[in-house]
């Protein structure tokens, strides 16, 4: 084998392992390509469990508010009410609470049908606002809207129509949300699924307003 031969059968060889290399790390979790080849990322996405350290504890509160760039500022309890919503459709109720001192906390409740299943959701969490987090999305940043980030515990009961049992699920659940001037709000809610899933169910959730959610 001359010397042209040798070259070109150690090209091959690296190029093989480049493409056993590739095809590795996008089948490992959590790799450099979280997501699926069909699936768009996108980069405005809330994912509130990657920002715990938002969570604040004991000592931080009262949380500083000085409502500079026109931030939303809370100055006495802050009842938000409003709907929690799927693709367009009403899932649930949502209530949220939040406090001088900068304490969020809050339920939900979701209640849905499929031909075979129907599911009922119950949720408490409890976090703080944080206004140090500025809005950014697809037109820039919005200093003003207020942001809140919370955590807490969900219990869905799933049942089966044809009478072959019921299934209870007991997960983590995060709220988070955007309270504009004039307290409307709105924001996600992610029921987590199992630890081995990885994965949540995202919810969008608004105010009222005159009984009708925000456009």
């Amino acid at each position: 084998m001359n010397k042209h031969e040798n070259g070109f059968v150690l090209i091959l060889v690296l190029a093989t392992f480049v493409i056993i290399a590739i095809l590795f790390m996008m089948n490992m979790p959590g790799s450099f390509f979280p997501t699926r080849s069909n699936e768009k990322i996108d980069m405005f996405a809330e994912q509130p469990w990657f920002e715990e350290n938002r969570l604040f504890g004991g000592n931080a509160f009262p949380v500083k508010q000085t409502g500079e760039g026109g931030k939303v500022v809370i100055e006495k309890n802050t009842v938000l009410k409003g709907i929690i919503f799927r693709k367009g459709e009403n899932r649930g109720q949502i209530e949220i609470t939040l406090s001088p001192d900068g304490k969020a906390s809050g339920e939900c409740s979701c209640q849905y049908e499929y031909p075979d299943s129907s599911y009922q959701i119950a949720a408490e969490f409890a976090g703080n606002i944080d206004p140090t987090k500025i809005l950014k999305n697809k037109d820039g940043k919005d200093e003003k809207p207020l942001y809140f980030i919370t955590k807490g515990k969900y219990q869905q009961v799933k049942t089966d129509k044809a009478g072959k049992g019921s299934w209870i699920t007991n997960e983590n659940v995060y709220v988070v949300g955007w309270v504009e001037q004039g307290y409307s709000a709105k924001g996600k809610v992610f029921f987590m699924t199992s630890s081995e899933d990885n994965g949540n169910a995202e919810y969008d959730w608004q105010t009222n307003l005159n009984g009708e959610r925000i456009k």
